[in-house]
């Protein structure tokens, strides 16, 4: 008698669900739709058949990202590198001493009130004529009373002979001005280049000497007091 053989027989094993979702892929890819029951987010493939939490997407990075935060970064180094290297005169001012006038004394000269001292001050890199040049040193003396307002900035840079404060004198506000150069570009003041090393004095003098303003309108003493003053004697 022959018995009969029982066979065990084995479905077939399911599709894993890594090819599945590379058909899922595909099908986006090419536009066409997926077999109903296969269509999914276009989401992570799932792990050891695992489905990702309801509601959860993957974070994805904007394509631009990288660009826009690239450029932020030179922006800000930029903004950082203008501070550093600003010009002499607004970055005097984080280091000067906020003052009142109390005199003007002539077109290079004047007196300071700074935090109950005052303080007598001669301008740095400037030479204005001298009282015994007559009308030139009247108007330049008109041009700085002019021109100054109440308050000033004080920038210290050195001590003359005469216990004077040489310095920088600036008038605040949303576009500081160096008072010293408004002197020399008015043509009020002449460059006082023993003592000076600033080259925009030297293309503001030679402008204002180009378009004859004030003490370069005529020949004369008025345009080297320092000359002036050695054949004084003084």
């Amino acid at each position: 008698m022959v018995s009969a053989l029982s066979v065990k027989v084995e479905p077939a094993p399911e599709r894993s669900n890594h090819v599945q979702y590379r058909k899922l892929a595909t099908h986006q890819r090419r536009g066409t739709a997926a077999p109903a029951g296969q269509r999914r987010d276009p989401v992570t493939p799932p792990l050891n058949g695992e489905r990702p939490p309801a509601g959860r997407r993957p974070t994805r990075r904007r394509p631009g990202a990288h660009l826009l935060g690239g450029l932020a970064l030179v922006a800000t180094l930029a903004w950082l590198g203008q501070r550093q290297f600003a010009a002499p005169w607004a970055m005097g001012q984080t280091a000067g001493r906020t003052c009142t006038v109390v005199r003007i004394r002539d077109g290079d000269s004047l007196d300071l009130r700074c935090g109950g001292e005052t303080v007598e001050v001669r301008l740095h890199c400037i030479d204005a004529p001298e009282w015994e040049q007559g009308a030139w040193a009247k108007q330049s003396l008109r041009h700085l009373r002019r021109i100054t307002p109440r308050r000033v900035l004080l920038e210290k840079v050195d001590t003359d002979r005469f216990g004077r404060t040489v310095a920088n004198l600036y008038a605040t506000g949303a576009q500081p001005r160096l008072l010293n150069l408004e002197q020399v570009t008015s043509g009020q003041a002449a460059v006082y280049r023993h003592y000076c090393d600033d080259p925009r004095f030297e293309r503001a003098e030679q402008t204002a000497r180009a378009a004859g303003l004030g003490i370069w309108s005529r020949p004369g003493a008025q345009q080297t007091p320092w000359e002036f003053r050695h054949r004084q004697g003084r």
